[in-house]
C-alpha cells in the first residue's frame, strides 16, 4: 500500500488517482497520521450505499436515509 500526504495529493492529485487506477491503495496522511484511503471502486455491490453511519446507524424512524434526506431538502415555503 502506497502513502501520500495531503500536499502531495494537492499537488500530484492526477498521477495518485492514476495509480488508484491500475489498482494501488493509497493511504493519504495529514501531519503524519493516516486520515484516509484511496482506493478503486469494485463491482457495483462494493459502491457507498448511505444506509446510514455514525450517529445516524441505529436510528430506527429512518429506514431509508436518501427519502429523509429528500422529504428534508424539500422547499418548505411556497413563494
Amino acid at each position: 500500500m502506497k502513502t501520500a500526504t495531503a500536499k502531495e495529493l494537492r499537488n500530484r492529485a492526477s498521477a495518485i488517482l492514476g495509480s488508484v487506477r491500475k489498482g494501488d491503495e493509497v493511504v493519504i496522511t495529514l501531519r503524519g497520521k493516516s486520515i484516509a484511503v484511496l482506493k478503486p471502486i469494485g463491482t457495483v455491490e462494493e459502491q457507498f450505499n448511505p444506509v446510514g453511519f455514525g450517529i445516524w446507524k441505529n436510528r430506527k424512524d429512518i429506514k431509508d436515509v436518501s427519502k429523509w434526506l429528500n422529504e428534508r431538502r424539500k422547499e418548505r415555503y411556497q413563494r
